[in-house]
């Protein structure tokens, strides 16, 4: 009786395991998955603080630069609206202005990984 519940145990212990990886493959899918501008206006308490990936066209584009106080290095930050087909959105992407960061314009169709909060606070931008 003892090798019964301790195999059952066992059992129990792997499907949880087993369906928690599951849990997490699916959400990491989902956050890959484009979401529409107009998801995220018509339902913002659906979206609030999650990472969203949207995909559009760069427009009335704008850029700051300023030199941290305490790191005294160079930060951009890049505000811009995307639209899709469905809405256009504000996003804000700050970074350290070096060679790496991708520097948008006007016109550029990009698809961008944000936090949404009202606007989208991007953390990736990839040029398409």
């Amino acid at each position: 009786m003892r090798h019964h519940t301790e195999t059952t145990k066992r059992l129990v212990g792997l499907a949880g395991m087993l369906a928690f990886a599951c849990s997490s493959v699916l959400s990491l899918a989902w956050a890959a998955d484009p979401v529409k501008v107009n998801s995220l206006l018509a339902y913002p308490q659906s979206y609030n603080m999650k990472l969203v990936r949207v995909e559009g066209t760069v427009s009335h584009y704008r850029m700051q630069q300023f030199i941290g106080a305490r790191s005294k290095l160079e930060k951009c930050i890049q505000e811009f609206a995307v639209a899709d087909d469905t809405g256009t959105i504000n996003a804000t992407y700050a970074t350290l202005c070096d060679t790496s960061v991708v520097m948008l314009r006007n016109g550029d169709r990009v698809t961008i990984d944000a936090h949404f909060s009202g606007i989208l606070d991007v953390r990736s931008v990839t040029k398409n």
